[in-house]
């Protein structure tokens, strides 16, 4: 995982990969609100990935919206990257309706059925096998906040960082938990304590928001700012089922960690909902309502500027939503740097 400086927002290279990347790029912004709930069997160039290629940056990437606008799979230095992986995470889906939800024992089901081999630079090796599981599709997470951070360079974001107070050129990595106890910890809690946070880590899952998914949806609502209020609170989330394979590691995955305790693991499951498309915070116990975050009424404030497309995402619409998710397991049965 690499280190974040939060300094720039541009980074400077000295090769270029031709890409023919506009084409490819319209291709991944085409997806009409009616698609299939599987979004990379839309967009997705291939179903083994045979044709994304990893790309070396250009010098002097300006920010998210020139890295996304002409580099599908991302790009870094010597383009030593999954570019497979990144083509998944860099999709833009629009929210599906009617998805169906994954609770924490779906999660354990696809940790169990994980591949074994699966690593950093294999994932379209085993693009079918995991789209049996899920992988591609849309499901809809129920859980607590636990966590929020803005992550560093990535290469799926051309390596770029930042730049503060927004960080709009970087995911924000978000931690999901089960547990009541737990979440009443994060109440008004965004900077954890090392302990503290070792522990919201390894109980929860994570869910991306990734930046050029909030400037083309959600420029003003989805926000660090806005996720504040949610912290400790029931939170609905949807968005695209991936297993971030580069991290399928004993120190990183705490899945497949005999004692995580005593370990340094720091996310529940490889498996992720990335990129998010649509976040609401629960009113009810059993989120039979629910806010968009951002809206006025959310868990106590935000911003109520609403989306930046409404037909795309009915999350920056405002007041309450009652929820039609259906609720069963998937097959097969706060603000510092994050890591991707």
């Amino acid at each position: 995982m690499p280190a974040n400086t939060s300094q720039t927002g541009k980074v400077f290279r000295r090769n270029v990969v031709p890409f023919a990347p506009l084409a490819l790029a319209l291709a991944m912004n085409s997806v009409p609100p009616s698609q299939p709930t599987r979004a990379a069997e839309v967009a997705n160039p291939g179903p083994t990935g045979d044709n994304v290629t990893a790309a070396v940056c250009d010098d002097n990437i300006a920010d998210q919206q020139e890295c996304h606008a002409n580099y599908p799979t991302g790009c870094s230095a010597k383009g030593g990257y999954d570019p497979y992986l990144n083509y998944l995470k860099n999709l833009t889906p629009s929210p599906a309706a009617g998805v169906s939800a994954l609770d924490q024992s779906g999660f354990d089901n696809l940790n169990s059925n994980t591949p074994g081999d699966l690593s950093r630079d294999n994932h379209a090796d085993y693009a079918d096998q995991l789209k049996s599981l899920g992988e591609g599709s849309q499901f809809v997470v129920t859980g607590y906040l636990y966590y929020y951070q803005h992550t560093g360079a990535e290469s799926s974001n051309c390596d770029l960082t930042g730049p503060a107070p927004d960080y709009s050129n970087v995911d924000f990595h978000i931690g999901i938990g089960f547990d009541a106890g737990i979440a009443g910890k994060a109440v008004n809690n965004p900077k954890p304590g090392t302990a503290q946070m070792k522990e919201f880590q390894q109980n929860s899952i994570i869910v991306e928001m990734t930046p050029h998914y909030r400037a083309q949806f959600h420029p003003n609502d989805w926000t660090l700012d806005t996720l504040a209020p949610a912290l400790g609170h029931r939170v609905r989330v949807t968005g695209q089922l991936l297993v971030d394979s580069e991290h399928n590691v004993r120190g990183q995955n705490c899945a497949i960690t005999s004692n995580p305790q005593g370990s340094k693991c720091w996310r529940y499951s490889v498996w992720e909902l990335h990129p998010v498309t649509d976040f609401q915070i629960c009113n009810d116990d059993a989120c039979t309502q629910s806010t968009p975050i951002g809206s006025a009424t959310s868990a106590g404030g935000g911003n109520d500027s609403g989306s930046g497309d409404a037909s795309a995402s009915s999350a920056g619409a405002m007041g309450m939503r009652r929820s039609a998710t259906a609720t069963h397991s998937a097959k097969p049965q706060s603000g510092s740097t994050g890591r991707p």
